[in-house]
């Protein structure tokens, strides 16, 4: 196990009408070297080797892990820090355990493209899904937020397509 605890710290953003908070929590150790493994597993939205830091967006927020903290820009309470964190903790000691398996990866992951994924949809804008248009669908699903099952109008033909585009970006398993 990578991470077993973890100290978090609480502070207000410098705006003073805002209701959310930011955290950031201080780690019993250094998980620097699990973070091109998380590149790879949890597709980072930024990476930097020197010092080693890695952003993911999540949805609604970014999350960006160093060697001996996380920070989350935007938590609307306590306990959705502590939902995202414990996420984290598991993700990073699932990862550090399986590293001998996956291949890390010392840049940005490559991203699904948005209109690629809108090719595959059947464009009827219904608002089933409760996106307002299929484009917001495609960019949910972009970025690994939208679930295919929403659609109402694609098939299990449609979404096996998109699910196999997806698995290059290893997302055809969250969808």
């Amino acid at each position: 196990m990578l991470i077993s605890r973890y100290r978090k710290e609480f502070c207000r953003p410098p705006n003073p009408e805002a209701e959310h908070l930011r955290c950031v929590a201080y780690l019993d150790t250094d998980i620097s070297e699990v973070l091109p493994y998380l590149n790879r597993t949890l597709g980072g939205h930024q990476y930097f080797t020197d010092p080693p830091s890695l952003t993911l967006k999540l949805p609604g927020k970014l999350v960006t892990l160093y060697g001996k903290a996380i920070a989350i820009n935007i938590v609307k309470d306590e306990a959705e820090a502590e939902d995202v964190l414990e996420w984290l903790k598991e993700k990073v000691n699932e990862t550090w355990n399986r590293r001998e398996e996956i291949e890390p990866i010392l840049r940005v992951a490559p991203k699904p493209r948005l209109l690629d994924i809108l090719r595959l949809l059947p464009k009827t804008n219904c608002g089933k899904c409760g996106d307002p248009t299929c484009m917001v669908f495609a960019l949910r699903s972009s970025e690994n937020a939208g679930r295919l099952e929403d659609c109402p109008h694609l098939d299990e033909s449609g979404k096996g397509r998109i699910r196999e585009y997806l698995e290059q970006f290893h997302w055809g398993t969250e969808h």
